[in-house]
């Protein structure tokens, strides 16, 4: 399913959401949109416990260990989610989840315990990635859409 199909998915899904359609087809879509052109891939592999929740790994500075973020890591391949190693998680109780690039990205906006997702574009190779922080996407999403309010107030105002 190409970009413009799982947006489409999105915008046709908004109201099990909660979100009104034309919200998130002017609001929220747009801002996805131009994070998703920055990733390799239209689908990614998600690890997951066999409860359907989704794997946290929790990385901290070597030089400054009292600092840590939750992360989730996104695979090109799901041989790359099944073998990737993580001490804190018994590998026989993940499974990898293909998930559209846009429910992964519209997940992020509501993501309150996680911090970032690290999509890994290369298979087998770790080092070759984008992270895109949770925090930043959220504002990204809201500062869209207080312009198209903004903008819609003004337009009433003119009429």
């Amino acid at each position: 399913m190409n970009l413009d199909q799982q947006f489409q998915n999105l915008i046709d899904e908004a109201p099990n959401y909660g979100v009104p359609a034309p919200i998130m087809q002017h609001g929220v879509i747009p801002v996805l949109k131009v994070y998703a052109q920055q990733l390799a891939h239209k689908q990614y592999y998600l690890r997951e416990t066999l409860e359907n929740n989704l794997v946290l790994s929790i990385l901290s500075n070597q030089a400054q260990p009292e600092i840590e973020k939750k992360v989730i890591y996104a695979f090109p391949s799901v041989a790359d989610a099944i073998e990737f190693a993580d001490s804190d998680i018994e590998s026989l109780d993940i499974v990898a989840k293909e998930v559209n690039i846009s429910q992964i990205l519209f997940q992020m906006f509501t993501l309150k315990e996680v911090d970032s997702i690290i999509f890994l574009d290369t298979p087998q190779d770790y080092r070759q990635s984008k992270e895109i922080y949770c925090n930043k996407l959220q504002k990204a999403i809201q500062q869209n859409l207080k312009m198209l309010l903004d903008n819609q107030k003004k337009n009433s105002a003119t009429v």
